[in-house]
């Protein structure tokens, strides 16, 4: 029964519509005049590109008001200039010009669904974005502390590790909060690249499933920018002994007071049937403090942890623009104390790392 109603709740968030969706959908009923204001409402409050196009279309074709061409060319212009500045910053709209340019070389199937799949697959047309850092540290160097071997293997100071991260959107605004609703997927490896067998010596994953409310419409001028809740899940995947792993919810506020943003996170553990860490939480803290500095195109992120004792884990990261796309970024991370992987969460150490990250 518990599984059903998850299972019908899931689907009502699935098939829900945005507000933009709903304006279009009483817009294909016919309903002119409701829809009008609905899409006059969305390019004025939130600027939105897709309604001032619809909006300009419906003054120049008299739907829902008269006939005016002076307004239905102001929003077609305002939705054109809009759309251009926002894909001006987007360095994936070259790559989708030359995706496109492959897709126009494909024979036409003579079929319209079929030509659509068609198209998004050349396209790679996909609501997948970086959710965490991505990054990718050839060289990361722990000067003091000690890794445990691996199946007798012999750890080295010196190894590779990189961390892949990525969400989907998939719904957003069920309750009226511009919420939005996504799944989430982190992956983080620690690769031993220059011992002689090359082995991994611990990979952690993190899927979850959250729920982000911004507060800028209602807060501007407030130092809170937005709230989430989440259900996590995370561990190292090894099975008996070497098993790390553990389930939680989390509450994280974003604040934001000129140039600096903060992000405050408070988690608690659920209960499972087999606990093969009792004392995570021990070093792990119940939450974590972490502040990003922008200045220029320099980005710096401090996280700290601590359960107020000797038991703390700092974290600094610095990244800069190594590419004139912007998308590929010098990135450098020192760590400090405990938890920097599950299998060493009790382990006390300090590590510094260079490399790049292709998100921020």
């Amino acid at each position: 029964m518990k599984l059903l109603v998850a299972l019908i709740i899931f689907v009502q968030i699935v098939v829900s519509s945005t507000d933009f969706e709903n304006a279009y959908l009483i817009y294909k009923t016919g309903d002119f005049k409701t829809s009008l204001k609905k899409f006059k409402y969305l390019a004025q409050k939130d600027g939105d590109t897709d309604a001032a196009y619809i909006l300009a279309y419906m003054y120049e074709h008299g739907e829902g008001c008269e006939v005016d061409l002076q307004k239905a060319n102001k929003w077609y212009k305002f939705s054109a200039r809009e759309h251009y500045y926002a894909g001006q910053h987007d360095s994936s709209r070259h790559i989708d010009k030359e995706y496109r340019k492959i897709y126009k070389s494909l024979s036409d199937s003579g079929n319209v669904e079929t030509q659509n799949t068609i198209r998004r697959y050349a396209e790679s047309l996909y609501n997948v974005k970086a959710h965490g850092t991505n990054y990718f540290l050839p060289l990361s160097y722990r000067y003091n502390g000690e890794y445990p071997s691996v199946n007798e293997h012999k750890t080295g100071e010196l190894e590779t590790e990189f961390q892949f991260s990525v969400k989907y959107d998939f719904s957003a605004n069920l309750l009226g909060f511009d919420e939005i609703y996504s799944f989430g997927y982190t992956q983080l490896s620690f690769w031993q690249l220059y011992q002689e067998s090359a082995f991994f010596r611990e990979t952690n994953y993190n899927p979850e499933f959250f729920i982000t409310f911004p507060f800028s419409e209602y807060l501007s001028d407030r130092f809170l920018k937005a709230i989430r809740v989440s259900f996590a899940h995370q561990s190292n995947g090894r099975g008996g002994e070497e098993e790390r792993s553990w389930n939680y919810l989390s509450f994280s506020t974003f604040f934001q007071y000129k140039f600096l943003f903060m992000e405050l996170k408070f988690w608690h553990r659920l209960p499972d049937s087999t606990d093969y860490n009792p004392e995570l939480i021990d070093y792990m803290g119940h939450g974590h403090l972490r502040f990003m500095i922008p200045y220029k195109k320099h980005l710096t992120q401090v996280l700290l942890r601590s359960n107020f004792d000797e038991t703390y884990a700092a974290e600094i990261n610095y990244s800069y623009p190594i590419s004139s796309r912007d998308d590929l970024f010098f990135y450098m991370k020192g760590f400090s104390g405990y938890g920097e992987s599950l299998i060493d969460y009790n382990n006390k150490l300090n590590k510094i790392g260079i490399g790049f990250s292709i998100s921020r």
